[in-house]
């Protein structure tokens, strides 16, 4: 179960990068959503054996940093709380609401998402 998250998080990031080249930056947006989603929630099943079922990346992210303690993540959540609030959105926005996301908030949500992923040992 674990090693499949896994997997589908860095699809789902490989799949963001493409999109973001492509210029399908709404398609770009849910994909790293789904990319930071599906790790957080490796990450909690590796910690404890379960995940909570929530699309919440803000609350997952939350969890894993009172979990592992880890001061990086903790940083990245207070610094980039802005970002993950448009990530966590645009699992919503970016199939169902007429808003065009640009090329630059994909760009740092990417930066965003690619540093957690590294944090995480993900990618």
């Amino acid at each position: 179960m674990a090693e499949y998250l896994r997997e589908n998080a860095v699809d789902f990031f490989e799949e963001a990068e493409e999109n973001l080249r492509k210029g399908k930056y709404n398609l770009a947006m849910f994909n790293l959503e789904q990319a930071l989603q599906l790790s957080l929630k490796y990450t909690l099943y590796q910690l404890t054996g379960s995940f909570e079922k929530t699309h919440d990346i803000k609350k997952l992210l939350s969890q894993v940093v009172e979990l592992s303690k880890n001061k990086e993540l903790e940083k990245i959540m207070r610094e980039e709380y802005v970002v993950l609030d448009v990530l966590e959105q645009s699992y919503i926005v970016s199939r169902y609401l007429p808003y065009k996301y640009d090329k630059n908030t994909v760009e740092k949500s990417l930066n965003v998402v690619r540093g957690i992923l590294h944090v995480l040992g993900i990618i």
